[in-house]
C-alpha cells in the first residue's frame, strides 16, 4: 500500500498532480488543509476525480464527511488522547497517527490503519527524525490486527527498507512535493516495491 499526504499549503497544478498520481496507483490520499474554509474543501475535492472519491481521507473539516461523500476519516494522536473524537463519524474508516511502536500495540481493532512516524529523518522538517527515527522498531510490533504504515523521510531509495521490517505499506511527503516532478518519485518506489509483488501485496486490501 502507497499512500500520499498532501502538503498544507496549495501547490502548483496540485489537482492534475494528485489525479495523476491516482493514475499511477496511489492507494489512499490524505488530505491536510487545516486552513480551508468548508467551501474551499468541497471545491477542492470536486477537483479530484470523483472515481477516486473512496480513496480520500479527510484530516478536518470531519462535519463535512458524509456531505462530501467522504468515507474515512484521519484522527490525530491528541484526538485519540482526548478521548470523543474515538466515536467521530459513526460509521467512517478511522485511521490515526502514533509515534512509538508501543502506542501502536496498544490500538484497538477499530482502527483501519496507523502511521508510525517518523521512520527517517523528516525530508520536509529540517532535523525532525534525525535523533528519533523509529525504523528500529518495527520489529518489536505485536498488534496485527490494525495496518501500520510506515510514515516519515521516506523517498525511492528507503521506501523497501519499512516494508521488510514489517510496515503494511508507506506513506508518502515530502519525496513528492518537496522535489520538482512528484510523478517521477511515485512511479520510482511504486517500482521498487513492484519488484516484490508479495511485499507490494501485503499492504493491499
Amino acid at each position: 500500500m502507497i499512500i500520499a499526504l498532501t502538503a498544507e499549503e496549495e501547490i502548483f497544478s496540485e489537482h492534475a498532480l494528485i489525479n495523476a498520481l491516482f493514475e499511477e496507483g496511489l492507494d489512499i490520499l490524505h488530505l491536510r488543509k487545516y486552513h480551508f474554509t468548508d467551501l474551499q474543501m468541497s471545491r477542492y475535492i470536486a477537483s479530484i476525480n470523483a472515481v477516486y472519491l473512496d480513496k480520500l481521507v479527510l484530516h478536518s473539516h470531519a462535519h463535512l464527511w458524509a456531505d462530501l461523500g467522504i468515507s474515512r476519516i484521519h484522527v490525530n494522536e491528541k484526538s485519540r488522547q482526548n478521548g470523543p473524537a474515538n466515536k467521530i463519524a459513526g460509521a467512517a474508516i478511522r485511521s490515526t497517527s502514533v509515534h512509538h511502536i508501543d502506542q501502536f500495540n496498544s490500538l484497538e481493532e477499530s482502527w483501519d490503519y496507523a502511521f508510525l512516524s517518523p521512520l527517517f529523518p523528516s525530508i520536509s522538517k529540517a532535523g525532525y527524525g534525525k535523533d528519533n527515527a523509529l525504523l528500529k522498531q518495527l520489529p518489536m510490533r505485536s498488534n496485527a490486527t490494525v495496518r501500520l504504515i510506515g510514515l516519515g523521510g521516506i523517498n525511492q531509495s528507503n521506501c523497501l527498507l519499512p516494508i521488510q521490517e514489517g510496515a503494511d505499506g508507506i506513506a508518502l511527503y515530502g519525496a513528492l512535493w518537496k522535489h520538482a516532478n512528484p510523478i517521477e518519485n511515485f512511479i520510482a518506489c511504486k517500482q521498487k516495491l513492484w519488484k516484490d509483488s508479495n511485499i507490494f501485496h501485503r499492504g493491499k486490501h
